[in-house]
């Protein structure tokens, strides 16, 4: 992988996805469901909690409605305060707390998009995807979901490191997961997705025993090796072909900002060198939009205490790029952008 992915040029390419952009709904405006999460009890750095308000601070609701939506907005959901971790005998923290505030968003979501409505929820960490993704699938039929993300989150409780739920929400989602105990604060939910329902997009932070889960259940698992290989235009393409072979099933996309390299998103808990470019996330998100079949939306892990107000800034502008772009603001971008090179490595003609 190149590690750095020094942005010097870029090469385009013409858009490869043509077979995938085809409209599972009229192109009509839905209404949006909008919901922030101020959680934090998935990881232990304090401040992601704050994403959410920092987001409508910098305007993201008045964004939105320029793009046509009508928006119900449900505010900030109610969530425990947590002061110091609690562990549970499965080596899990906050398992209480966190699988609380997953009932609570499940319940919400399930039922904005049994109204029909799309679902947009801010986060927060990216623990609340069990309840934004179970709350989705439990009215959904034949769902897919799209995982942007530098990490996998398929540990389990048998093979965490850490025991922060940020780390697993798949594996409290995704039938087959081997040795997966109940959890306390969890007895409401159970497996929803197929193995073959998910695709992954942006990895580069695998633990070797999440690797194995994925192989074994035959996940679609794009690394940033991939991108740097193919392009993101031809690995877009066939994370939808594979969760969406026919165009016509919704989708879930669930957008971790630390999928984007630490220069575009500084101001997060876990960054990873080596990300996406910001036009890559954006032509991701682009392509979505573009399928008309974009059901649910979670976009996670902006924590603004962290960074300079500069880096919290530009975090929260790219963050908000992401989010206008799903919900369908053209972007500039015309052809699919190839990784970025070196001008010393494209001199040399390798």
């Amino acid at each position: 992988m190149n590690v750095t992915r020094i942005v010097h040029r870029w090469r385009l390419r013409p858009i490869v996805a043509k077979k995938i952009v085809r409209l599972c709904h009229s192109g009509k405006k839905q209404e949006l469901f909008l919901i922030g999460v101020p959680f934090s009890g998935g990881q232990p750095r304090k401040g992601v909690e704050e994403g959410p308000v920092r987001l409508r601070k910098q305007g993201l609701v008045c964004k939105i409605e320029k793009l046509g939506y009508k928006i119900t907005d449900f505010g900030e959901m109610t969530v425990p305060h947590i002061e110091n971790h609690n562990i549970s005998r499965e080596r899990v923290k906050n398992s209480v707390e966190c699988g609380t505030v997953a009932k609570k968003l499940a319940q919400e979501i399930a039922k904005a998009t049994q109204e029909g409505k799309l679902s947009l929820t801010i986060g927060g960490d990216h623990s609340i995807a069990v309840g934004s993704v179970f709350g989705h699938a439990s009215v959904t039929r034949n769902l897919g979901l799209l995982w942007v993300d530098a990490h996998m989150d398929i540990n389990s409780p048998a093979t965490t490191k850490t025991g922060n739920i940020h780390g697993m929400p798949l594996s409290m989602l995704i039938k087959g997961i081997p040795e997966f105990p109940s959890l306390p604060g969890y007895e409401w939910c159970s497996p929803c997705l197929s193995p073959k329902d998910i695709a992954y997009i942006g990895l580069r932070d695998v633990e070797p025993q999440e690797r194995d889960i994925c192989k074994h259940l035959g996940i679609a698992a794009y690394t940033i090796d991939d991108v740097d290989k193919d392009g993101i235009g031809v690995i877009i393409e066939k994370a939808l072909e594979k969760i969406n072979p026919n165009g016509n099933r919704p989708i879930h996309v669930s957008y971790d900002i630390d999928s984007l390299d630490p220069k575009e998103t500084p101001s997060t808990g876990t960054p990873v060198r080596g990300g996406l470019t910001l036009d890559e996330g954006i032509y991701i998100a682009q392509i979505v939009a573009q399928s008309g079949c974009l059901s649910g939306i979670d976009v996670v892990e902006f924590n603004p205490a962290i960074g300079t107000e500069e880096e919290v800034l530009k975090t929260a502008q790219n963050t908000m790029k992401l989010i206008q772009i799903l919900l369908g603001l053209e972007s500039h971008l015309k052809e699919a952008p190839l990784p970025p090179v070196d001008d010393n490595e494209a001199s040399s003609g390798l």
